[in-house]
């Protein structure tokens, strides 16, 4: 085999072990959620740095987390916790909340399609969108007392004297109401 063509026949070789890898190393998008999040341990270390209690739904054993995070609003000055669930049906079910909500921050949390609505939850009036994922929304606010920061561990934007609740959910929306009530009654 003459030079040119063992250059070659290398070349080929090499580019095909290269793609490979880095077909190897891609993320699977099968793989959308993370295992074995811990939504207490993630809420009680908001719960140092937050200027609102997080909320929380009693989610059932059959019921897997696929995120709980806290946003430090570094990018946006919208400090923010959000915990996100799969039922037992492949449903979702999702929390917003922030003390310092802005119509920005909603409308990029729901993406809405068409016109809200006006309802109630528990007896608290809601908002209800539709968003573009075809998720009903409920958007919430409730008063809040002044609440001291200077305790806290990291440095937060101050926050307003209301706090936002987004829940959000693709299931049938009286199973979405009853999960909706469970949360903003912690707020009662």
């Amino acid at each position: 085999m003459s030079q040119s063509a063992k250059a070659m026949t290398y070349s080929v070789l090499a580019t095909l072990a290269i793609v490979a890898g880095f077909i190897a190393l891609t993320p699977q998008e099968d793989r959308q959620f993370e295992p074995g999040v811990d939504v207490a341990a993630a809420e009680a270390e908001v719960d140092t740095v937050a200027a609102f209690t997080p909320a929380t739904v009693n989610a059932p054993e059959t019921w897997r987390a696929n995120y709980a995070r806290w946003h430090s609003g570094a990018m946006d000055d919208i400090p923010a916790w959000t915990v996100g669930y799969l039922t037992e049906n492949d449903e979702f079910f999702g929390i917003a909340q922030t003390a310092n909500a802005t119509g920005a921050w909603i409308d990029d949390t729901i993406n809405p399609v068409g016109e809200p609505t006006e309802t109630t939850v528990a007896n608290h009036p809601v908002t209800r969108w539709v968003g573009a994922d075809e998720h009903i929304y409920y958007v919430a606010e409730f008063e809040q007392p002044a609440v001291d920061m200077s305790d806290r561990p990291v440095e937060l934007t101050e926050p307003s004297d209301t706090m936002t609740l987004i829940l959000s959910g693709s299931m049938d929306e009286d199973e979405l109401r009853q999960l909706a009530a469970e949360v903003l009654n912690q707020y009662r």
